[in-house]
């Protein structure tokens, strides 16, 4: 097993930090899903820095409600934080097209939803590494990429906290670079055995200190912050 880097051993070993907020831009979002309004009310409820604590309670609302979409698109925000492509690249997701065309482009609502309720079936019921297969697999939605899609699969899961211990942690491109370049360890996104030993490291290192698996990954991200 990959030793735990020493910078990281001392952020798990200190008094646990709630991650900060990130901004978003409500217009944005709002110009993109023109013709879904019942997704932008749904935005409207959210604080203008939103933090894991809202997205999840947000996302976990509008799954009770059955409402998918606007539960994804909720995670998305959070994901996407200030950067100004986001509201697009999820229209890309929601309607299957690239590029301009897609501000046109009627959004799939059965296909996409059926995918993405699935996803919250499996990682319930299976965990995440099948949820991962999952997103990869018959459950592929295009332009949806497993750094994005781990977010959805956390917030999905994270039914009994934000630091819940069965919630799926998210493996984007910061955290895969600082694997590699702090622990040496170098993981392939697009293949699941990748985020099979992702699992496991986070076990590992998170064990000693009583630290869930995604409390490590925060810790992680937050190194990549500073």
């Amino acid at each position: 097993m990959t030793p735990l880097p020493r910078e990281l051993a001392t952020v798990l070993d200190a008094e646990p930090v709630e991650q900060r907020a990130f901004d978003w831009s409500r217009l944005a979002w709002d110009n993109q899903l023109h013709d879904l309004p019942d997704v932008r009310a749904v935005l409207g409820e959210l604080p203008r820095a939103v933090n894991r604590a809202a997205a999840r309670e947000a996302v976990l609302r509008e799954l009770e409600r059955d409402q998918v979409i606007g539960a994804f698109v909720v995670a998305m925000v959070w994901g996407y934080g200030n950067t100004g492509y986001g509201p697009s690249r999820v229209r890309w997701m929601l309607t299957g097209s690239k590029g301009a065309a897609s501000y046109r482009a009627a959004v799939l609502r059965d296909e996409v939803t059926a995918k993405l309720r699935g996803a919250v079936d499996v990682v319930r019921e299976d965990g995440a590494a099948s949820a991962y297969a999952y997103m990869y697999g018959k459950g592929r939605v295009a332009y949806l990429g497993g750094a994005f899609f781990t977010k959805w699969l956390y917030f999905a899961s994270a039914v009994d906290g934000v630091d819940a211990a069965n919630a799926a942690p998210i493996l984007d491109q910061r955290v895969v670079a600082w694997l590699t370049s702090a622990a040496g360890t170098h993981l392939r996104p697009d293949r699941t055995a990748s985020y099979r030993t992702y699992l496991d490291l986070l076990d590992a290192w998170g064990g000693p200190f009583g630290r869930t698996r995604v409390q490590v990954e925060q810790a992680i991200f937050e190194l990549t912050r500073a």
